[in-house]
């Protein structure tokens, strides 16, 4: 588990921080880079707060401003002034989860190979920075019953064009900067083989966070959806085993 041993010690509450030892959850960490990299209100965290809410049961079509309004105590004019639409709503409350998490990865990487004089990281210490704070947050945070997950699965399932355009930018610099640490990790194979490679990654980190309820019907009951350690450890072993037997593919003849 690279990212619990990583995280703790590299990060305090206060932010980005160096510290010596830290048992710092990673909601904690994710939380405080948020506040020092999106400074919102209060107000606006009430309207995202109850927009996830809203958005995760109705989904994009279905979810009103006038019941968000009503979940947050607030009026359609602070909804009007501090978002203007409900796309420009949604997409600021992704981008509110989303891109404390991706600072956090890209910081976790870089700190990561800087310890390491530079030299290519294990492919599986790649993986997990890439895949465990996005479960640890998305899933492992209590009370949150998956709402952005559901959220954004219904609004991908609704065909909404904006939220492609809404995908691909905000896993601009995260795609350049780990597609690059993988291949140096798996020996710079092809480009052909890490596109592939981080197109599988996606997917299976999509599919997973969108279904993840379904691993209970599975598991039969046994398998507990918030122990997010368990969820990572093998996710990031399977993704790991996938990128480098992609990696090592003969050309076709």
């Amino acid at each position: 588990m690279f990212y619990n041993r990583q995280v703790r010690t590299l990060l305090c509450p206060q932010g980005l921080a160096r510290v010596q030892k830290f048992p710092c959850p990673i909601q904690t960490i994710v939380s405080n880079v948020c506040s020092k990299v999106f400074q919102m209100n209060e107000m606006q965290i009430k309207i995202i707060e109850a927009a996830e809410i809203e958005f995760a049961e109705r989904g994009y079509g279905g979810a009103s401003i006038r019941e968000i309004t009503k979940r947050a105590g607030v009026n359609i004019a602070a909804i009007n002034y501090h978002f203007g639409t409900k796309e420009v709503l949604f997409k600021k409350m992704v981008r509110h989860r989303i891109e404390p998490i991706n600072h956090l990865r890209i910081d976790m990487l870089e700190k990561a190979t800087i310890e390491n004089d530079s030299k290519p990281l294990p492919i599986q210490k790649v993986v997990d920075f890439m895949v465990r704070p996005l479960l640890s947050q998305l899933i492992g945070e209590p009370g949150t019953d998956f709402r952005l997950m559901r959220a954004m699965g219904k609004a991908m399932s609704e065909e909404r064009a904006f939220m492609k355009e809404l995908h691909q930018d905000i896993l601009k610099e995260i795609v350049t900067k780990f597609s690059k640490a993988i291949s140096d990790s798996l020996g710079n194979p092809s480009f052909e083989k890490i596109s592939y490679g981080m197109h599988f990654l996606s997917c299976c980190m999509l599919g997973v966070m969108m279904q993840h309820s379904r691993l209970q019907f599975i598991s039969r009951g046994k398998i507990d959806l918030h122990d997010t350690d368990g969820l990572a450890d093998h996710l990031v072993a399977f993704i790991s085993s996938g990128l480098e037997a992609v990696s090592k593919l003969s050309p076709k003849t």
